[in-house]
C-alpha cells in the first residue's frame, strides 16, 4: 500500500501545457514541483497558489497544489482541491486528469480510516481507465484489512478492556491492602502510647541482680499474709450477709 500511494504521489506532479496557460504559471507550477521533491512543502504550496492566481482554471494545479496540502498536514483541503480538479477534468473532458483526482481521493480517504469511501472512489476511478493496476491493487487491499480488520479490531477492542478492567481490580485490591496495612502499623503505634499514658503503669528499672534467698522468703511471707487478710475479709462478709431466722 504504501509504495503505490508513493507512486500516486509521483504521478501527480503534473505540468502545465505551454499551448493555454499562463506563462508565469507555467513557471512557478514547475519551481512549485521542485520545491515539493525537496520536501519543502510551504514553498511549494505558496507558489501554487500563485499559479492558481493566473489559472484558477487548470486541474492539473489544483491537483499538484492537494499535494502540496496534504504534505503540509491539510488532508480536508487537500481534498476539496482533489474534488475541484475532478469537476474541472470533467468540464474539460481530460479523462486522464480526472482519474488523477479520483485515485488520489481514494487514497486520501483510505488514510483517513474511511474504507467504505476510498472503495467507492477507487471504483470511480476505474470506470475512467478500467485497467489502472494501482487502483485495482489498492482496492485489493482495502477489501482484505476490511474483511480482516474488523475482527480483529473487535478481539483487540475486548482484549484491552478486559486487561485494563483487571489492571484496575488488582489496583482496588492492593489499594486495600496497603489500606489495611497501614491501619495495622497506626494501630501498632499507638499500643504502646496507651500503655504508657495509663496511670497503672509505672515501669519500675530492672537492676539485672539475683534474688537472695532471704528475698524470696521475705516476699512469700508478704503474699501468704495478704492472702490470709483477703481470706477473713471474705468471711466477714459471708457472716454478715447471712439472713436471720424469723422469730416468731
Amino acid at each position: 500500500m504504501k509504495s503505490l500511494l508513493i507512486f500516486s504521489f509521483s504521478i501527480l506532479l503534473v505540468s502545465c501545457s505551454p499551448e493555454r496557460p499562463h506563462v508565469e504559471t507555467i513557471k512557478l507550477n514547475r519551481k512549485a514541483n521542485q520545491a515539493l521533491q525537496s520536501e519543502n512543502f510551504q514553498s511549494a504550496y505558496e507558489q501554487y497558489l500563485s499559479a492558481l492566481s493566473y489559472d484558477p482554471f487548470l486541474p492539473q494545479i489544483h491537483l499538484n497544489l492537494g499535494l502540496s496540502l496534504e504534505a503540509i498536514q491539510q488532508a480536508d483541503k487537500a481534498l476539496l482541491s482533489y474534488q475541484t480538479a475532478e469537476k474541472l477534468a470533467i468540464e474539460q473532458e481530460n479523462p486522464e486528469l480526472l482519474f488523477m483526482a479520483r485515485f488520489n481521493q481514494a487514497q486520501l480517504l483510505a488514510k483517513a480510516k474511511k474504507i467504505d469511501e476510498a472503495l467507492a472512489v477507487y471504483q470511480k476511478a476505474l470506470e475512467v481507465i478500467p485497467a489502472s493496476q494501482e487502483a485495482k491493487t489498492n482496492i485489493e487491499l482495502l477489501t482484505q484489512s476490511q474483511e480482516g480488520g474488523g475482527e480483529g479490531e473487535g478481539e483487540n477492542q475486548d482484549q484491552q478492556e478486559n486487561q485494563e478492567n483487571k489492571d484496575q481490580k488488582d489496583q482496588q485490591n492492593q489499594d486495600k491492602k496497603d489500606e489495611k496495612e497501614k491501619e495495622n502499623e497506626d494501630q501498632k503505634k499507638e499500643e504502646p502510647k496507651k500503655f504508657q499514658n495509663s496511670p497503672k503503669y509505672k515501669p519500675r528499672p530492672f537492676d539485672g541482680k539475683d534474688l537472695s534467698e532471704a528475698d524470696v522468703k521475705k516476699i512469700l511471707g508478704e503474699l501468704k499474709q495478704q492472702e490470709e487478710r483477703i481470706r477473713a475479709e471474705y468471711n466477714r462478709k459471708e457472716v454478715k450477709e447471712q439472713p436471720r431466722d424469723k422469730d416468731w
